[in-house]
C-alpha cells in the first residue's frame, strides 16, 4: 500500500505533502524512506523513497493531522508530528538527518506550513474544527460570513440561521453567480437549471435541492481563483465538500440547536418607525437535529459512514396575514366577499423545512486500489423565497411555496500503479425534482408540497397593489445529470503532468401548468383575475399543458496541466482545456387542455454548440527559499456556465402563445366571466384577445447560427491574480493579493422589424425633491425613446454576438487583504476586501455587476442611456476569532462582519399623459406608463451593515467521548440597520413613500446548541 510520488491529484479535494530531505552539511539524500501516517488515512501509512535530487512527494492526503518520519540507514530517524493539512494544499515538510550509528528516533514538533509554495491556486478552506466553534449557522450563509472576498445580496444577511438553506450563489471577485458550482469530491452535483435570457446569466447550472451536511463533511474548500489549473472548466467560486470515510474505530457525533421568538429581541426603534417602518420580520423557531456515525464492516477492509439530519426554520414576515374571506369566494359570492381582508388574529408564519440522509462506504479493494460509493437523499420544503404563503396572502413576489427532491449517487476509485502512476475516476448521478416529491414529473403528486389553495383564481388588484387568494402560475420541473472524471498523474522528476477528462450529461424539463391541477382557475377553467379596488377590468387566460425537455449531449472537458519546478525556488504551472457542450430539444408532443387542443412541436438541435480551447499559467516563486514566502501570479481563460439554458429559450413549445390578457366587465356581478374564453373575438363579457395568436407557435426570436455553433463563440472570463503569501510567525500568516475579471462574447438581441430611425425621443421631468441626488433634481432628463406607432408589436428578433454592433465590456478590479493565525489557543482568520462588484437580487441569487461599457446601439437609441456604469468600490470586513481559555473547558468565538449597505434604486412611472407633451403623441400601443430609473446606478446606498456574534462554549472531556454546550448571540448588538428600501417615487404622492425601509436586520437572537462526540 505504498503511495507512489505523482503529479498533484486535487479534483476530490486532496492535499499533498512534500519536501527535500539534506545530511548536516546540506547536501541532498536521495533513497530516504520516508512515511507519512495519518487517523485520517485508512491505511494509516503511506510511503515513498526520496529522488535523485533528495525530492519526495506524498499526494492524495485526506484532511487532517499528520506525521511524517524519514529514515535511512547510518542516521537517526527523524519524525515531525502535528502537520495540519487541508486539502487542496501542499504542504512543504523538509528534513536534515544527522549521521547516527544508534537505532534512534528523534521526535520534533512540525511547524504547520500556512504557506503553499508549489501552487498558484488560491482556496479558503473552512474546516470541521471552525465550523464546530464559532458562531454560524452553517449553512451556506454561515460559511458566506467566514470569507471576506464574497459578495451577496445585503437582505441575504443572516442571524443564526434566519435565512435558512435559501438558494443562496455568492460571488468572488466579480464572477458570475452562474459560474459559481457546488461539488462533492470533486464532482458538480448541481441541478441544470436553465439561465436567462439565452442562457448567458442568472441561475444557469446553479440549481441545487441537495444541502451539504456540515457535520458530515471534514472540511468545506472554495477556490477563488484556480489559477494555473486545467481541472475547471467555470471560473466562478467552486465549493467543495470532502465528506468524512469510516475508520476502525466506531464512532460518532450527536448534534442539537435550537431557538425560538421568546430568545430574540425586538430592534424596531423610533427613528425607524418615523421612516415609516411599523412591523418587522421576526423568528418563531430554528432547529438543527443532526447524527453520524462510521465505523468498520470489515476491519481494515470495508468501512462505513452514515448520517441523518432534519433542520428548518418558521418566520413571521412583517404585515403579512391570512385573507379571511378566503372560503367566501365562489361564483355568485357579493362583492365583499371578492376584497382582500387580512385576519388580524392570524400572522403568516413562513416555514422551511428540511430532511436528509446517506451513507458512504469506503473498500481497499487491493493493495493498489481503493474505492467508495455513497449514497444521499433529501426532501425539502419551502412556502416561498420572497416572504410570503400562497395561502389567500398578499404577496410581495409571485412565488409560491415549492418542494424539491434530490438524490445523489457517487462513486469513486483511486489505484497507485507505480511510484511515479496515479489513476482517479469518479461519477455522480444527480437526480432532482424540483415542484414534488415524487420520483417523476407528476402532477397528481403536488398536493404533496406543502400547504395551498388548489382551487382558487389568482386575483392582481392594480389599485391596492397586491395578489391574493392563489399561487397563479406553477412549475413543475426535473434537473437530472450524470457527470464523471477520469485522469491520469504522471511524475517525472520536476515535471507533474497530469491528463484528464471531465463530462456530464443531463435533461432538464418541466411542466407549466395552468389547468384544473393548477392552483389559478375559477370553475375548473384556467384563468388569473385582474381588479382595480375590488372590481374587475380584466383576466388573463392559459393555455396549459405546456411541457419541455432540454438536453445536455455533452458537456466535455478534456485538460492537460503541467507543475514544472523549474528552480528550488521556482515553480510554473501550465495548463490547457478543451471545453464541447452541446444542447438540443427532442419533438415533443402535448395533450390538449381546456382552452387549446393537442399540440406537437418540432426537435431543435445543436442550439448551441460550442467549442473552446482555454488556456492557463500560473507562476509561483519562493524568493527567500525558506517555504516562508510565496509570491504568486495566473492568468486563466474560462467559459461561462451554460447547461440547458439556450435550447429552453429557443425551444419551439416555448415559441407557442401560452397567455394573453382580454378585458373583462362583470355584467351580471357573479365574478365569472360569462363568455367562450376559446373565442378570440369579443363576446360575452370579455373583449378581444390582445394577442389573437393564443396557443399557436410564433416564431418571434432565433438564434443566429454564427453565435450558437462554432469554435471561440461561448462566452467567457479572463482572470487575472498577482498576490504574496507570508508566514509571519509560527502560527500566523498574511496574503495580500490583487485580482481582475473580465468578460467577453456578450449576446444582444437584435429586432430585424425595426430600425434605430423607428424610435422617437422624449424627455421628463424630474421632482424638484431635496431627497433626491443633487446632479438630477428638478432637471430635464432626456435620451429616452418610444417606438412609433406604426411598428409597435412588430417582432422578428434574432440573437446574435453583441460585438457586431460595437464593444462591450464588464471588468472587476478588486484587493484582498486576509489573514490566518493559530497561536496559543487563539484561532483567527479574516481580511478585508475592496472591489467594484455589487450583486442585485434576492437571497435566491441573482446577477452581479462590475463596472460595464455597452454604448452602441442596437435597436433603440435608448440603448446609449447611461451606457457606461462605473460601479463605486466598496470594501467588506470579516474577522471570526476563538479561544480555549486557560479555564478548565471554557471557549469564546466571535464572528463579525462589516459590509456595504443595500442599493435602492429612484424608479419613477411615468404616465403617457405625462410624457405626450415631450414626445408629441401618446405612448404606442396604448401603453399607459413607463417606469425610469432617474437617478445613475450604484450611486445610492443605505447606511453599512455591521453584525456582531458571539458564542460562549463548555466542553466536557469523558475520555474518549467528547460534549460540547455552545451558547450563541447572534446580532449580539442589537442592531437594526435596513436591508431592503421601498425604491419607486409615485409622482402622485410626492415620493411618499419612496426610500422607505421595508427590511432590517433581524433583532438579537440567543441560541442553544450541543454537540457530543464518541
Amino acid at each position: 500500500m505504498l503511495a507512489p510520488v505523482f503529479a498533484w491529484a486535487q479534483g476530490s479535494g486532496a492535499g499533498t505533502i512534500s519536501g527535500v530531505v539534506r545530511d548536516e552539511s546540506g547536501a541532498v539524500l536521495p533513497g530516504v524512506t520516508v512515511e507519512v501516517s495519518s487517523p485520517a488515512l485508512i491505511e494509516k501509512v503511506r510511503a515513498t523513497v526520496t529522488e535523485a535530487d533528495g525530492a519526495y512527494r506524498v499526494t492524495e492526503l485526506r484532511p487532517g493531522a499528520y506525521a511524517v518520519s524519514f529514515m535511512l540507514p547510518g542516521f537517526a530517524t527523524l519524525r515531525q508530528e502535528g502537520i495540519q493539512l487541508t486539502s487542496g494544499f501542499t504542504a512543504s515538510i523538509n528534513a536534515t538527518l544527522t549521521v547516527s550509528t544508534l537505532e534512534e528516533t528523534i521526535t520534533v514538533s512540525a511547524r504547520t506550513p500556512l504557506v503553499d509554495t508549489s501552487t498558484a491556486t488560491q482556496r479558503t478552506t473552512i474546516t470541521r474544527e471552525t465550523l464546530s466553534a464559532v458562531p454560524t449557522s452553517q449553512s451556506a450563509l454561515g460559511i458566506a460570513s467566514l470569507m471576506p472576498s464574497v459578495v451577496q445580496p445585503p437582505n441575504a444577511q443572516d442571524v443564526g440561521g434566519s435565512m435558512g438553506e435559501r438558494s443562496v450563489r455568492i460571488s468572488i471577485h466579480g464572477t458570475r453567480t452562474s459560474d459559481a458550482r457546488l461539488r462533492q469530491e470533486g464532482m458538480i452535483y448541481n441541478a441544470l437549471t436553465a439561465g436567462l435570457p439565452y442562457g448567458t446569466g442568472g441561475l444557469e447550472g446553479t440549481g441545487r435541492g441537495y444541502y451539504v451536511n456540515p457535520l458530515a463533511a471534514s472540511e468545506i474548500v472554495v477556490d477563488v481563483g484556480t489559477m494555473g489549473s486545467a481541472e475547471y472548466g467555470v471560473g466562478g467560486a467552486q465549493s467543495n465538500s470532502v465528506y468524512k470515510d469510516g475508520g476502525n474505530p466506531f464512532s460518532g457525533v450527536v448534534f442539537g440547536a435550537w431557538t425560538g421568538h421568546q430568545l430574540q429581541s425586538n430592534n424596531l426603534s423610533d427613528e425607524l418607525r418615523d421612516q415609516g417602518l411599523t412591523e418587522v420580520n421576526t423568528i418563531r423557531k430554528i432547529y438543527d437535529a443532526n447524527f453520524t456515525v462510521g465505523g468498520p464492516i470489515l476491519r481494515d477492509r470495508v468501512w462505513f459512514f452514515g448520517h441523518a439530519r432534519a433542520w428548518g426554520v418558521s418566520g413571521r414576515p412583517a404585515n403579512l396575514y391570512r385573507d379571511a374571506n378566503i372560503s367566501r369566494r365562489v361564483v355568485g359570492a357579493p362583492a365583499d366577499a371578492w376584497l382582500y381582508a387580512p385576519d388580524l388574529s392570524a400572522p403568516v408564519d413562513q416555514r422551511e423545512i428540511d430532511k436528509g440522509g446517506g451513507i458512504r462506504l469506503t473498500a481497499q479493494l487491493s493493495a493498489k486500489d481503493k474505492v467508495t460509493f455513497s449514497y444521499d437523499r433529501q426532501k425539502n420544503f419551502q412556502d416561498s423565497l420572497s416572504g410570503a404563503l400562497n395561502l389567500g396572502t398578499s404577496k410581495v413576489e409571485g412565488n409560491g411555496p415549492y418542494c424539491q427532491q434530490h438524490a445523489v449517487y457517487q462513486a469513486t476509485w483511486v489505484r497507485p500503479q507505480s511510484n511515479r502512476i496515479l489513476f482517479e475516476s469518479g461519477m455522480t448521478v444527480s437526480r432532482f425534482n424540483f415542484g414534488d416529491w415524487g420520483t417523476k414529473l407528476d402532477l397528481s403528486n403536488y398536493s404533496q408540497c406543502g400547504e395551498q389553495i388548489d382551487d382558487n383564481v389568482s386575483i392582481n388588484d392594480t389599485g391596492f397593489g397586491y395578489t391574493y387568494n392563489g399561487g397563479g402560475v406553477r412549475t413543475l420541473s426535473a434537473s437530472h445529470q450524470t457527470n464523471g472524471r477520469f485522469s491520469v498523474s504522471y511524475n517525472a522528476g520536476d515535471h507533474n503532468l497530469k491528463v484528464g477528462t471531465q463530462w456530464m450529461f443531463g435533461l432538464g424539463g418541466g411542466h407549466r401548468t395552468y389547468s384544473d391541477r393548477s392552483p389559478s382557475q375559477i370553475n375548473g377553467i384556467p384563468v388569473a383575475y385582474t381588479f382595480l379596488r375590488g372590481v374587475p377590468t380584466g383576466l388573463t387566460q392559459y393555455a396549459a399543458p405546456t411541457y419541455v425537455v432540454a438536453q445536455m449531449n455533452p458537456d466535455l472537458g478534456i485538460f492537460v496541466q503541467d507543475q514544472w519546478r523549474m528552480t528550488d525556488r521556482l515553480t510554473v504551472s501550465a495548463g490547457l482545456r478543451f471545453d464541447w457542450v452541446r444542447e438540443s430539444v427532442p419533438e415533443t408532443c402535448q395533450e390538449g387542455g381546456l382552452l387549446v387542443g393537442a399540440r406537437c412541436f418540432e426537435a431543435l438541435d445543436n442550439v448551441p454548440n460550442w467549442k473552446d480551447l482555454n488556456p492557463r499559467f500560473g507562476l509561483v516563486w519562493d524568493p527567500t527559499g525558506t517555504g516562508g514566502t510565496a509570491v504568486k501570479f495566473g492568468i486563466n481563460r474560462y467559459i461561462v456556465g451554460a447547461t440547458t439554458g439556450m435550447a429552453t429559450s429557443f425551444a419551439p413549445v416555448n415559441s407557442a402563445v401560452s397567455s394573453s390578457t382580454r378585458g373583462w366587465t362583470d355584467a351580471n356581478g357573479n365574478y365569472f366571466p360569462d363568455c367562450d374564453l376559446t373565442n378570440t373575438s369579443a363576446n360575452g363579457e370579455c373583449g378581444a384577445l390582445a394577442n389573437q395568436t393564443f396557443g399557436q407557435v410564433v416564431r418571434t426570436v432565433v438564434p443566429d447560427p454564427d453565435m450558437s455553433e462554432g469554435w471561440g463563440k461561448r462566452g467567457y472570463s479572463w482572470q487575472m491574480q498577482l498576490a504574496v503569501d507570508r508566514q509571519l510567525m509560527e502560527g500566523v500568516s498574511v496574503s495580500a493579493g490583487y485580482y481582475r475579471t473580465w468578460y467577453g462574447n456578450f449576446l444582444a438581441v437584435d429586432n430585424l422589424a425595426v430600425t434605430p430611425d423607428d424610435y422617437s425621443p422624449y424627455c421628463v421631468n424630474v421632482p424638484d425633491d431635496p431627497r433626491l441626488p443633487g446632479g438630477i433634481r428638478g432637471t430635464e432628463l432626456c435620451g429616452l425613446y418610444d417606438i412609433n406607432p406604426d411598428k409597435f408589436g412588430q417582432v422578428d428578433q434574432v440573437v446574435t454576438l453583441a460585438q457586431n454592433y460595437g464593444t462591450q465590456r464588464d471588468i472587476y478590479n478588486g484587493v484582498d487583504v486576509t489573514f490566518q493565525a493559530r497561536v496559543k489557543g487563539h484561532t483567527a482568520s479574516g481580511g478585508w476586501n475592496i472591489g467594484n462588484s455589487v450583486q442585485l437580487g434576492t437571497t435566491a441569487g441573482g446577477a452581479v455587476s462590475s463596472s460595464t461599457d455597452r454604448c452602441f446601439v442596437v435597436d433603440s437609441p435608448q440603448d446609449l442611456f447611461r451606457c457606461k456604469i462605473n460601479n463605486p468600490y466598496q470594501s467588506r470586513f470579516k474577522l471570526n476569532w476563538a479561544y480555549l481559555l486557560p479555564w478548565q473547558g471554557i471557549q469564546m468565538a466571535v464572528v463579525y462582519q462589516n459590509n456595504p449597505g443595500p442599493q435602492y434604486t429612484t424608479n419613477i412611472p411615468y404616465s403617457s399623459a405625462l410624457i405626450a407633451p415631450s414626445l408629441g403623441r401618446p405612448l404606442a400601443g396604448g401603453t399607459r406608463q413607463v417606469t425610469i430609473e432617474v437617478a445613475e446606478p450604484f450611486t445610492q446606498f443605505g447606511p453599512r451593515l455591521q453584525q456582531f456574534d458571539i458564542r460562549g462554549t463548555k466542553i466536557f472531556s469523558l475520555g474518549s467521548r467528547r460534549l460540547q454546550l455552545n451558547v450563541d448571540l447572534y446580532n449580539a448588538l442589537n442592531a437594526n440597520p435596513v436591508i431592503n428600501f421601498f425604491s419607486t417615487y409615485s409622482l402622485a404622492d410626492g415620493g411618499a413613500r419612496w426610500r422607505q425601509p421595508t427590511q432590517i436586520l433581524d433583532g438579537r437572537l440567543l441560541k442553544f446548541s450541543a454537540q457530543f462526540s464518541f
